[in-house]
């Protein structure tokens, strides 16, 4: 039977509570789990070590299956596996090695997010108001980032049904970003005094479509009807290769309880709520994809796939 440390199982929860905003703050709470899980893992060879990690993965994937980047971290770690495997590294030797390196790639994703503030402020000018939606740490980045030379005004929309929004409003306030929180349905109505649409992304397709949180795709359509530019500010890890062979990405649902009350939901039992978390955004809608690599269309995503990625990270399925 394959062991699962209790770590992991701690940090699915952790996610699954979604105390934690962002992609970027999921992932890094589960690679930290994963990374000591590896480090204490009482296993005699490294083959026993990679169905540990993969069952492990799988659990903390599950807790948040839209999120390539924390996907994408753990198949790093399985790859890592894989190479000290084929290398003949000793075991323990191999452990502190992909311990290590997961370390690395937690703070390579930090400096992909300041390198994406940097090149992203470039492409916001001095004077423009800024609409985004739901929380992204990028995104706040890019912002804070912008605010630190030039004078801009922010519109963050609610984020119904969890309000991430606000989280997003409040933190903008605590650094003095002029702004003013909305409700999600006054997206359209506030377009016209918008210069910039900056969204963040949950994962991004190989023909450039977006995953991000619910609402997204339709203030997306809103700005396109309004001639307002779409950026999306996303690190390379978050795109998905498994859609270059076709794949779909998995729109998570969360619980009807956040959209209704429990005693409502009880009294019209009946009746079907339903709560998609992130929603898709058609490459169409979306002007540039602002990376750490630089700044591309949507239609460049997949050539960036195929220039970044050597490995063939679709043979690893996560989610069954």
């Amino acid at each position: 039977m394959v062991n699962v440390f209790p770590e992991i199982f701690e940090a699915a929860e952790e996610i699954k509570k979604r105390k934690i905003h962002g992609a970027t703050g999921v992932t890094i709470i589960a690679l930290k789990a994963l990374a000591n899980a590896i480090l204490n893992s009482k296993v005699k060879n490294l083959s026993e070590l990679y169905n540990e990690v993969l069952n492990s993965g799988k659990i903390l994937v599950k807790a948040r299956p839209t999120t390539m980047l924390l996907a994408n971290g753990i198949r790093f770690a399985l790859y890592r596996i894989k190479e000290a495997e084929e290398e003949g590294i000793d075991i323990e030797e191999a452990k502190r090695k992909v311990y290590d390196e997961i370390l690395e790639f937690r703070e390579r994703i930090k400096t992909s997010i300041e390198k994406i503030a940097e090149i992203g402020s470039r492409r916001i000018q001095d004077g423009d108001t800024v609409l985004t939606h739901g929380f992204s740490t990028t995104v706040f980045k890019v912002i804070e980032k912008t605010a630190e030379e030039k004078k801009i005004e922010v519109i963050v929309t609610e984020t119904r049904p969890e309000f991430q929004g606000r989280i997003m409003a409040n933190m903008l306030n605590e650094i003095n970003v002029p702004t003013t929180l909305i409700v999600d349905s006054a997206a359209r109505f506030f377009m016209k005094d918008v210069d910039k649409v900056l969204l963040g992304a949950e994962a991004i397709a190989a023909n450039g479509a977006v995953i991000n949180k619910i609402g997204s795709s339709l203030i997306a359509l809103a700005a396109h009807e309004a001639r307002v530019r779409v950026f999306v500010t996303a690190g390379t890890y978050k795109f998905s290769q498994e859609t270059m062979l076709g794949e779909l990405i998995e729109i998570e649902e969360r619980d009807p309880s956040l959209v209704a009350p429990v005693d409502f939901i009880k009294e019209y039992s009946s009746l079907s709520i339903r709560n998609p978390a992130f929603d898709v955004t058609p490459p169409e809608y979306i002007d540039l994809i602002i990376t750490e690599k630089g700044v591309i269309p949507p239609q460049g995503v997949i050539y960036m796939l195929k220039e970044l990625y050597g490995w063939p990270t679709f043979e690893i399925k996560l989610l069954d």
